[in-house]
């Protein structure tokens, strides 16, 4: 197989955002950046790590990973001394031999919060007991946050996530605290030691669309195809009744304040790195379809995208070849051409096989793109296609990308059936084979709903993503999405989190709470994953 080339232009340099009221909201919370105009952002290749004036460690709010908290406070924990009232949290756990300072920090008596509070043996107690109780929370030291945790915020800062402090300097919370012999070494010193300063993101969406519904409704809006990623927050307030196909449709509406006001675009903008799946190929000769599942997209409405932060858009899917299988590299020339990469998807097996990598921060980052859904359009060796999905291939692709001197590789399948939640047995074993080849990370889909999570050995697999900007607002179901926002430092994943969606305006994605109007879209995620191992 031919080696990938990793791409020569960097990122734009990543810039402090100023605080967004809204995303407190969000899991992400709180905000300390400016959404820039341009693509996504990126740290320079040599970022400076945070200047620490206090060597106490700094402390954070954290739960399990299927919580729906966000957010703590020490107005709120004070509540937990007192006796009835409305309580931020069920109980707070703590390591036991930590407990003492972390409750001076806080300003709490173990006394007085004796029937809230837990204290247990070690980091894996904490886990267990977090994990067993959706509504408690605990605090750990920052080097023992980890993707099975789900950090908060603390006083609206968050430590993690696109929106996150800029320093470690600016954290409010710090204790002395003993030594842990459990904590990894590398997560303690070195590149892999957690500091927000020097940490990069990826925010990842489902399936796009550039046709039908979507450009239709594009071309009527007064801003264009620019509506796209207006989408803010959103309230779910029911269902209607019904559809063509005579299910319920959701109902929603923009939150007070809140709506219609680029949250969406900043978010793709000011991560490190965006990505996608374009499920309508760009030919040069397209046209406009108004029903059925042909689809074309003008090559012109790629630039929305690219301004709406978008890296690398995967051509791995059922339809790239709806434009004709000869034109696929039409496709490929469009989105090159409006500033973006692609990857699954070449004028021959090779080229489609290849991975695409890309520099984040001076951590290089592969991409391997494939598709299970349509062998009719897969690349032959003298033909343009998708790159088809098998363990060989995939196990070839990410040796090629590791060889290439990738530092994190990502696998992003086309796979499964549509309209469930559940993986099948064959998506399962391709992402145990993945994982074990090597892959950090799988980012899939083509179900058209948000879909089962599995971890396998500590590794996150997302079945699907579902809709995001697609006009499928037919049912409940595929309104809703997700978008992935994920931590690293260096090539360690420190957080990966699933951000609900709801699609308004045809296919217009906002984001909705995680604590409320989400519930129902994590629900059918749950349910989606009964049965598998679990964070």
């Amino acid at each position: 197989m031919e080696l990938p080339a990793v791409t020569n232009a960097p990122l734009p340099r990543r810039r402090r955002l100023i605080a967004l009221t809204l995303a407190l909201l969000l899991v992400a919370a709180c905000g300390t950046s400016a959404a820039p105009s341009g693509a996504s952002v990126d740290p320079t290749s040599s970022p400076s790590p945070s200047t620490i004036s206090d060597l106490r460690s700094p402390l954070i709010p954290v739960a399990g990973y299927r919580s729906t908290l966000t957010a703590l406070s020490s107005i709120g924990l004070a509540r937990l001394a007192e006796v009835g009232g409305k309580l931020p949290i069920t109980k707070l756990v703590l390591i036991a031999p930590e407990s003492t300072p972390i409750l001076a920090a806080l300003g709490l008596s173990a006394t007085a919060i004796a029937s809230r509070l837990t204290l247990v043996a070690d980091r894996t107690a904490l886990k267990a007991a977090l994990a067993a109780d959706e509504n408690a929370a605990g605090f750990v030291r920052l080097a023992a946050i980890e993707p099975a945790l789900r950090t908060l915020t603390w006083e609206g800062a968050a430590i993690v996530g696109v929106y996150r402090v800029a320093s470690l300097d600016e954290w409010p919370l710090r204790a002395e605290l003993p030594v842990d012999a459990t904590i990894p070494a590398e997560w303690l010193s070195g590149s892999l030691a957690y500091d927000p300063a020097t940490a990069w993101t990826l925010a990842a969406g489902g399936d796009i669309l550039l046709d039908r519904g979507v450009s239709a409704d594009a071309k009527r809006s007064k801003r264009g195809a620019d509506s796209l990623f207006d989408g803010g927050f959103a309230d779910i307030t029911g269902t209607t009744c019904c559809s063509q196909f005579g299910v319920p449709r959701v109902a929603a509406r923009y939150v007070s304040g809140g709506g219609v006001n680029g949250l969406m675009r900043s978010l793709f903008q000011n991560a490190d790195l965006s990505i996608a799946n374009l499920e309508s190929p760009t030919p040069k000769k397209w046209r406009q379809h108004n029903s059925g599942t042909t689809f074309t997209g003008n090559p012109a409405l790629l630039r929305v995208l690219k301004e709406a932060g978008i890296d690398f858009l995967s051509l791995a899917n059922n339809h790239i070849g709806d434009g004709g299988v000869s034109r696929i590299p039409e496709t490929i020339a469009a989105v090159k051409a409006a500033g973006m990469g692609s990857g699954g998807a070449g004028a021959n097996l090779a080229e489609a096989q290849r991975p695409w990598l890309t520099n984040v921060g001076g951590i290089t980052v592969g991409i391997v793109a494939v598709d299970q859904v349509n062998p009719s359009t897969h690349a032959r060796v003298d033909r343009p296609g998708s790159a088809p999905i098998g363990v060989l291939e995939m196990r070839a692709s990410i040796t090629a990308a590791r060889t290439a001197g990738a530092d994190v590789v990502i696998v992003f399948p086309h796979w499964g059936l549509e309209f469930q939640a559940q993986p099948t047995a064959s998506q399962r074993r391709f992402a145990k084979r993945a994982i074990e080849a090597g892959a950090d990370m799988i980012l899939g889909s083509h179900s058209h709903w948000a879909s089962a999570m599995e971890i396998i050995n500590d590794k996150p697999v997302f079945y699907s993503m579902g809709n995001f900007i697609f006009d499928q607002n037919w049912s409940v179901e595929t309104s809703e999405g997700l978008v992935i926002e994920s931590t690293f430092i260096g090539s360690r994943l420190v957080s990966t989190r699933m951000l609900p969606t709801v699609i308004l305006k045809q296919s217009q994605p906002n984001f909705v709470d995680v604590a409320t109007d989400g519930v129902p879209i994590m629900n059918r995620v749950w349910k989606g994953s009964k049965g598998l191992p679990r964070w």
